[in-house]
C-alpha cells in the first residue's frame, strides 16, 4: 500500500512540474511575440519614413497600376512599360485574328513629363501624410501623360501579314461594262470584298485608341474589330454619278451611230458613211470614243485626193499644149490637224453634217479638183504673152515684157494668188535705185506683179532680153486696166 501511495505522489510532482514548464514556456513565447511586435513596429516606423521619403508612398496608383514604394523616375519607367505592353488585339467575325501592342504600334508615353507630374504628386503626399494608417484605401491618380506616335511604325504594323493575307478579296466598285447583246453599256452592281484599305483600317485604329486611353490607359487590352467598317469600300450602284455616267455613254454611242459627214468640194461630194464611222467607235467597259488614228488616216487620204496647194499642177495652155506646172502655190491645202478636232466635234454631236474641209488655206473657189473653173491669168514667158480668162471666157490677152533673163532679174515661173490690187502705186528699190508710180498694181508673188509700163516702146518677142523689167510683168496701159477691172484680190496667176 505504501508503494502505491508513493507513486501516486511521485505523479502528483511530475504533474506540476509539467505545468509550470508549460506555463513558462507560453510566457516565454508570449514574450518573444511582444518583442517581434515592438521590432517590427520600430522597423516598420522607420522603413515607413525612408519609403515616404525616398518614395511615391505606399498604397499609391496611377490610372489603377500600382507604383508603391517607386521612386518618380521608377514609376514613370514602370508606365511607359505597361503602355508600350498593352495587348491591342484585332478582332474579324468575333475571332483574334492579329494581337500586337501599342509599343509595337509605335506609341510611347514621354517619361521625362511624367517624372515632373510625379514628383509634384510625392511632394503633395509628403506635406498631408502626418499619419500612417495600416489598412488605408489605395489612393489612384489621374496625370498627365504626353502620348508620341511613330507614324510609320504603325503604318508597317497596320500593313502586317497576318492582318492583310493572302486570302483577302477585294471590293469591286460598281461599274459600267458594254454588253455586245444589248449593244449598249450596262450597269454592273458593286460587290464587298474583305480587302483591308490601310487608311480606313488607320481611322479605325485611332478612333479605337482615342476611346481606350481616356478610359483604360494602363490597363486591360484594347480591341480592335475588324468588318466592313475597315475593308476596302466598294462603289455603290446608287451612285447619281454613275447613273449620269452611263446615260452619257449611251448618248454618245447612240451619237456615234447616227453621225453622218459630207464633205463639199463645189458639188463634188464626199460622204463619210456610217459602216465607216462605226469601225472607228473605240467601245471598252467604261468609255466610248472614235479611234483618231483610224480618223486620221481618213482625212490624209481626202487631203492627197483634194489639195491643190504646193501639188504639181497639170495645165492645158491656150495653145493646146498640156504642160505641168511646179511651184504651184496656188489651191486649196486641207488643215489636217483642225480637220481632225472638227469631224472628232462633229461625230460626237451626232448631227448630219454637211460642209466644207476646214482648209489651211483656200483659192477662189473649186469644183472637185478644178479650183481655176475657167478663171485665171495665164502668162507664157517663153512667148512674152498674157491670157485673161473669166468663168472659161477669154478676156483679153496682149504681148508683155517680162523680167530681163539674168540672175535676180527673172519673172518667177509657178501658179500664185493675186495679193490685192492697187491704184495708183509707187514701186521703188533701194537695191535698183529707182522709184516709179504706176496706175494699175497686182503683185502675185516676192515682189513682182502686174503693172502698166509707159516707159516700154513695145512689148512682146525679144525686148525683155534688153528692155526687160527686175521681175514684174509690163503691160500696156489699156490691157492693165482691162485686168485691173476684172480681177480682185486672190484671183489665180499661172506662169510658166
Amino acid at each position: 500500500m505504501r508503494d502505491d501511495m508513493r507513486q501516486k505522489s511521485r505523479r502528483q510532482r511530475n504533474k506540476r512540474q509539467k505545468n509550470r514548464n508549460k506555463r513558462i514556456r507560453w510566457q516565454l513565447a508570449l514574450f518573444v511575440c511582444l518583442l517581434c511586435i515592438v521590432f517590427f513596429f520600430v522597423w516598420f516606423q522607420i522603413h515607413r519614413k525612408r519609403v515616404e521619403k525616398e518614395t511615391m508612398g505606399y498604397r499609391i496608383s496611377v490610372y489603377g497600376l500600382d507604383i508603391s514604394k517607386l521612386t518618380p523616375i521608377e514609376a514613370s519607367e514602370k508606365i511607359a512599360k505597361t503602355f508600350r505592353d498593352k495587348k491591342v488585339v484585332f478582332l474579324e467575325k468575333g475571332k483574334e485574328i492579329y494581337r500586337t501592342t501599342l509599343g509595337d504600334l509605335g506609341y510611347t508615353l514621354e517619361k521625362l513629363i511624367m517624372e515632373e507630374e510625379l514628383s509634384d504628386i510625392k511632394e503633395q503626399r509628403g506635406e498631408k501624410q502626418k499619419s500612417f494608417k495600416l489598412f488605408g484605401k489605395t489612393k489612384d491618380y489621374s496625370i498627365k501623360c504626353e502620348i508620341q506616335k511613330d507614324e510609320e511604325r504603325e503604318k508597317e504594323a497596320i500593313a502586317s501579314k497576318r492582318l492583310n493575307s493572302k486570302n483577302r478579296t477585294k471590293s469591286i466598285d460598281a461599274h459600267t461594262k458594254y454588253d455586245k447583246k444589248k449593244e449598249e453599256f450596262v450597269l454592273i452592281k458593286e460587290v464587298q470584298g474583305n480587302q483591308i484599305d490601310g487608311k480606313r483600317m488607320l481611322e479605325q485604329v485611332h478612333k479605337v485608341l482615342e476611346k481606350e486611353f481616356l478610359e483604360n490607359l494602363l490597363t486591360g487590352k484594347a480591341e480592335i474589330k475588324v468588318g466592313n467598317n475597315v475593308y476596302q469600300k466598294a462603289s455603290s450602284a446608287k451612285d447619281k454619278k454613275l447613273d449620269k455616267r452611263l446615260e452619257e455613254l449611251n448618248e454618245q454611242l447612240r451619237n456615234y451611230r447616227k453621225a453622218t459627214i459630207t464633205y463639199t468640194f463645189g458639188s463634188t461630194l464626199e460622204k463619210l458613211n456610217t459602216k465607216k464611222i462605226h469601225s472607228w467607235i473605240d467601245i471598252s467597259d467604261d468609255n466610248v470614243d472614235i479611234k483618231k488614228e483610224q480618223a486620221s488616216t481618213f482625212i490624209s487620204e481626202l487631203a492627197s485626193e483634194y489639195n491643190t496647194l504646193y501639188a504639181t499642177r497639170p495645165f492645158r495652155a491656150s495653145d493646146g499644149r498640156e504642160i505641168t506646172i511646179q511651184g504651184n502655190e496656188y489651191g486649196y491645202r486641207i488643215d489636217q490637224d483642225a480637220e481632225l478636232q472638227q469631224l472628232l466635234e462633229d461625230l460626237k454631236s451626232g448631227e448630219s453634217v454637211k460642209r466644207e474641209p476646214v482648209y489651211k488655206k483656200k483659192g477662189r473657189a473649186r469644183e472637185g479638183n478644178d479650183d481655176l473653173l475657167g478663171s485665171y491669168v495665164e502668162v507664157s514667158l517663153d512667148k512674152q504673152h498674157l491670157w485673161l480668162y473669166k468663168n472659161g471666157v477669154l478676156v483679153t490677152e496682149t504681148d508683155i515684157v517680162s523680167g530681163r533673163p539674168k540672175e535676180g532679174w527673172q519673172t518667177y515661173r509657178g501658179a500664185w494668188p493675186i495679193a490685192y490690187k492697187a491704184s495708183p502705186y509707187t514701186l521703188s528699190s533701194d537695191i535698183y535705185g529707182y522709184e516709179t508710180t504706176v496706175t494699175y498694181w497686182m503683185p502675185f508673188v516676192y515682189g513682182q506683179g502686174l503693172h502698166d509700163a509707159d516707159w516700154q516702146t513695145s512689148f512682146g518677142g525679144e525686148r525683155y532680153k534688153t528692155n526687160g523689167s527686175h521681175g514684174c510683168i509690163n503691160l500696156p496701159r489699156n490691157q492693165a486696166e482691162i485686168i485691173y477691172n476684172t480681177i480682185e484680190g486672190g484671183y489665180p496667176i499661172i506662169i510658166y
